[in-house]
């Protein structure tokens, strides 16, 4: 019996005052009074006119204080449109925020990486990168209340064991009897005004395994016959069937089977990019127990390390009316080159 298991360490706003005194005016006043009254006769016409020129020279001065007056008015204002500059800068943030609709469909593909170590008989130990590529059908309903549910239908899978010696095949009936994966995102509006970040922690799917008490931790059996092991693909074997091909000669070369039961956790974090489409990183732990095998080198144990770097999750958006043959008959538009 072989037991995979994958740990993790699991893991998203800144007067002048121009003063004008008439004192010349005084004293010239004062100096004119003092001088006898033929020279106060003759310069008469003098001293009014000094007196005109320099009373319109200081109504000048006082219209200058008057004008610097306003200058403290329009300063003020500069003041203003200065402090409400951030607050333009953070009013768009919350519109686009609102403005984002999650309720319909999304295609989804989550793509993760992992480093394998296997030993085989005849060959000693193995190592390989495996990646798993499973798309799915989700559907999105904003709660409304900074969250959004999401149900999720597995469409299709692909393995790459990323070694010669196995290949491993996800049949359509493997596939069919997958449940629904139920979560929740959870939203934080992107402070650069284009949507929002999300998250989701704990998102839990449990192949060929039924009624845990606590199904995040409870420990996976190992027998075939224990209550936990549910024949969920209905073809007669315990857990869930998974198909390979061999090519090891004279030890495994042809078809196998392999009958299995998985838990696997996966947490989310990312963003939308557009009105369309939401990308993230993927970090996740699995364990797999093969019950039985059609060959004893599929029940060698494996180590399985996650490789958080090349795993990640992709959604965009598509017609309510899609169903998981159009998610399968387009991936590849919709996710170009993976």
């Amino acid at each position: 019996m072989i037991l995979v298991r994958e740990t993790t360490m699991v893991l998203a706003v800144l007067l002048i005052f121009v003063c004008s005194c008439g004192n010349g005016t005084a004293k010239n006043t004062v100096d004119q009074t003092n001088v006898p009254d033929e020279t106060v006769t003759d310069t008469t016409t003098t001293t009014d006119e000094a007196i005109t020129d320099e009373t319109f020279t200081d109504e000048p001065v006082t219209d200058e204080a008057f004008t610097d007056e306003p200058s403290t008015d329009e300063t003020e204002p500069d003041e203003t449109v200065s402090d409400d500059v951030p607050i333009d800068e953070e009013q768009p943030d919350e519109d686009t925020a609102a403005g984002f609709t999650f309720n319909g469909q999304w295609a989804m593909l989550n793509f993760t990486t992992a480093n394998v170590e296997t030993t085989i008989p005849g060959l000693g130990k193995q190592t390989s990168v495996s990646t798993t590529a499973a798309y799915a059908l989700v559907g999105l309903m904003d709660n409304g209340d900074g969250t959004v549910s999401a149900t999720g239908i597995t469409c299709d899978m692909e393995i790459n064991s990323g070694s010669n010696l196995i290949e491993i095949i996800i049949s359509d009936n493997y596939i069919a009897h997958l449940a629904p994966t139920l979560w929740d995102f959870s939203l934080l509006p992107d402070r650069r005004g284009n949507g929002y970040d999300v998250s989701a922690t704990d998102v839990l799917t449990m192949n060929g395994l039924k009624d845990f008490n606590d199904p995040m931790h409870d420990p996976l059996p190992t027998n075939k016959n224990d209550p936990h092991v549910w024949d969920q693909d209905e073809d007669g074997h315990p857990g869930m069937t998974v198909d390979c091909i061999g090519h090891i000669p004279v030890i495994f070369n042809g078809p196998g089977t392999m009958y299995t039961v998985q838990r696997t956790i996966i947490t989310m974090v990312g963003e939308t990019t557009d009105a369309d489409r939401i990308e993230g990183m993927l970090m996740w732990e699995s364990e797999q127990v093969v019950l039985e095998a059609s060959n004893n080198v599929l029940m060698n144990e494996k180590t399985i390390t996650p490789d958080y770097a090349n795993s990640w999750f992709k959604m965009v958006r598509v017609d309510d009316a899609w169903t998981c043959a159009e998610v399968k008959a387009h991936k590849d538009t919709l996710f170009p080159g993976k």
